[in-house]
């Protein structure tokens, strides 16, 4: 039987879409091995069938729609779950997947994460499988000391900003359009979150499996160091 692996996506207002919808669109790919219509060509790609399927909560601080960092120009998100609902209730989730939320003040530094959310990450982090994030996602990691010691990156254009206002025991990496340390993922700026996904899926999985649910979402394949963005914001 496939193994089924739960994500929660770490959500409050100013969340930036873009981080984890293409992300989420392209994991839930993965369980179309059970569909009628798509499931005999996705699991030829692997010998015994594919091995996993996923399950996807939205987390937030409160069961109201979320507000994404346009304001209402854009769509809001109807969460799942409450961090406290889950913290309350003991429950583990064996992936985290950290989208970009509300950026630190540019003046003192602080966050403005809610303490809810990070008091999650932190509880979650010692058992979960996976640690993920899209973006300057990487800051709630880092706020919640999953990135100490690690190597990781973020969005180019604010990759000074999170370094400065984040833990100093990070190798922060510049050029790389994703990261892998351990069982910690994250990419760099938006659209980096679905190559990473992608390369996540070939992780649980295989190339095959991968290149398929590319070919279907049409996204052009992109290697780890794939970065001209670290050049264009003058990190390298």
């Amino acid at each position: 039987m496939p193994e089924t692996l739960s994500i929660a996506v770490c959500m409050s207002d100013q969340v930036t879409l873009s981080d984890f919808i293409p992300p989420m669109e392209l994991l839930a790919s993965v369980n179309q091995a059970d569909d009628p219509l798509f499931g005999a060509e996705i699991n030829a790609c692997m010998p015994e069938g594919v091995p996993v399927r996923f399950t996807i909560d939205y987390m937030a601080p409160k069961m109201q729609p979320v507000v994404a960092f346009q304001g209402l120009i854009e769509p809001t998100i109807n969460p799942t779950m409450t961090y406290r609902d889950a913290i309350d209730q003991g429950k583990q989730f064996d992936i985290l997947w950290c989208p970009a939320g509300p950026l630190p003040d540019l003046t003192t530094l602080t966050h403005r994460f809610p303490e809810d959310e990070l008091e999650f990450i932190r509880m979650q982090a010692p058992k979960a499988r996976y640690l993920m994030s899209v973006c300057a996602g990487s800051h709630q990691l880092a706020l919640a000391g999953v990135l100490s010691g690690k190597r990781a990156t973020t969005n180019k254009k604010f990759f000074k900003l999170i370094g400065m206002a984040s833990p100093q025991d990070i190798e922060w990496v510049p050029r790389a359009r994703w990261v892998v340390d351990g069982n910690v993922w994250t990419s760099s700026g938006v659209s980096a979150g679905g190559d990473m996904a992608l390369a996540f899926i070939e992780h649980l999985t295989n190339a095959a499996v991968a290149r398929m649910i590319r070919s279907v979402a049409e996204v052009q394949e992109s290697a780890q160091d794939d970065d001209p963005f670290a050049e264009i914001h003058g990190l390298v």
